[in-house]
């Protein structure tokens, strides 16, 4: 496949360039695992399952109180009522991690705590609200319990051999705190992937490093460090000069360290565009270079020593586009998520939007908002500077491939920025 840009109209179909959709599948079906690990139960929030979590133990292991009240027989307060409330002995008393030795009979009662095992001879539980201390080992009780109520029984949350979280589900608290309950302590999960990304360029500068003019800060570098930092992966930044020799050493370098590499700029395939070049010196695979999608076409994907490459264009939109669009999803695929980092919702457009060619996916910034009744509505953000759109647009419309245009009051698809975002 060739990597150098073809004369003539900027705006063609791009017929020797792969689908948005062809491109997402090729990544997905070449990026390997980082691995798997095994983490305490706390540490493991937000990872992804590597295998079935099944249950130890069934819990709760006894039948226990969902209330603070007193342990009876049914049919002893059958009748119960304010007006006419019946009169038990009480005999013990049981609490959570403790065993009562006795019996409750007909005609008497155990006060238990929530959490308490359940006396034998008990088949209810009285809610002590319910009751009234009518001495000091008698109560008055105002209110029928039904049989088995306010008893959660033994295995009634889960029983051992249940699958508590399946393969490929990500872990979330409540499910750990179950996890925890039937008797875990630690989970397989997939490793989060080490990233290296090497800014490429004799204009770009490090943040931090003096600037000379016609100079710029590596923007794009925080940018996709701000992603990686929000979904908990961590990565190194190296910015080197459009040298042959620096982009082959770092590249190298990189390499012993890494899962998967990242390139900022230098993926075009001009004369001083080098990092194909390099790759292909190197002897990559590449998969794919140029994307029938806008921002972002410019991107190159491949595997070099088995790991995954991403080649992203310099310029500020086409790199965030080329990155979450398809280099993150890519890059969490290695811990186990198949989950697009971008939540998606249905929203109105309000005005209309016409692309460049029906043969392209194009994302478009836009500001979504959350109407009275619940839906939403979407209108393109307007300004100058992309940069500034960046940073404040807080959704991306989508025109998908096959359609040349998207008319006012059509619904359509848009992705929330940034990631996690729920309400707008």
């Amino acid at each position: 496949m060739s990597d150098v840009k073809k004369p003539g109209n900027e705006i063609d179909e791009g017929a020797d360039y792969v689908g948005y959709k062809q491109a997402f599948d090729l990544i997905s079906a070449n990026v390997p695992t980082a691995g798997l690990e095994e983490l305490q139960l706390a540490a493991s929030v937000g990872r992804v399952a590597a295998a079935d979590i099944i249950a130890a133990e069934s819990y709760p292991t006894a039948d226990v109180s969902l209330k603070d009240g007193y342990a009876i027989v049914s049919a002893d307060i059958d009748k119960a009522s304010e007006r006419r409330p019946v009169l038990l002995k009480v005999t013990g008393s049981v609490y959570a991690g403790t065993k009562f030795e006795g019996k409750v009979t007909a005609g008497s009662a155990i006060k238990i705590c929530s959490g308490g095992r359940i006396p034998p001879g008990a088949d209810a539980v009285v809610s002590i609200e319910f009751t009234e201390e009518a001495g000091a080992d008698e109560i008055l009780v105002k209110a029928d319990s039904s049989k088995g109520r306010n008893i959660l029984k033994a295995g009634g949350e889960v029983k051992a051999g249940d699958i508590i979280v399946k393969k490929g589900e990500k872990l979330l608290p409540g499910y750990l705190g179950l996890a925890a309950a039937a008797g875990s302590h630690k989970v397989p999960v997939y490793r989060r992937p080490k990233l290296a990304i090497i800014g490429v360029g004799d204009e770009v500068v490090a943040p931090g490093e003096p600037l000379n003019p016609g100079q710029l800060y590596a923007s794009n570098l925080v940018t996709m460090e701000a992603w990686l930092s929000f979904f908990g992966i961590t990565c190194t930044a190296s910015v080197v000069q459009d040298n042959e020799e620096a982009i082959k050493g770092e590249l190298k370098k990189c390499c012993e360290n890494v899962d998967i590499i990242l390139t900022s700029g230098g993926a075009w395939g001009s004369e001083r565009d080098l990092v194909i070049g390099v790759l292909n010196k190197l002897g990559w695979k590449e998969l794919f270079h140029h994307v029938r999608m806008g921002p972002g076409k410019g991107i190159a994907f491949g595997l070099w020593e088995g790991k995954p490459v991403f080649c992203l264009p310099g310029g500020p939109a086409s790199n965030e586009m080329a990155f979450i669009q398809l280099a993150l999803p890519g890059i969490l695929l290695t811990s186990g998520d198949k989950q697009h980092p971008l939540q998606s919702v249905n929203a109105i457009l309000l005005e209309d939007i016409k692309g460049r060619h029906p043969a392209w996916t194009e994302f478009k910034d836009g500001v979504l908002i959350r109407n009275t009744g619940g839906n939403y509505s979407v209108k393109l953000y307007k300004h100058r500077s992309r940069l500034q759109a960046i940073a404040s647009a807080n959704s991306l419309i989508c025109k998908p491939e096959g359609r040349l245009e998207l008319k006012s009051g059509d619904v359509v698809k848009v992705q929330l920025l940034g990631p996690g975002l729920r309400e707008i």
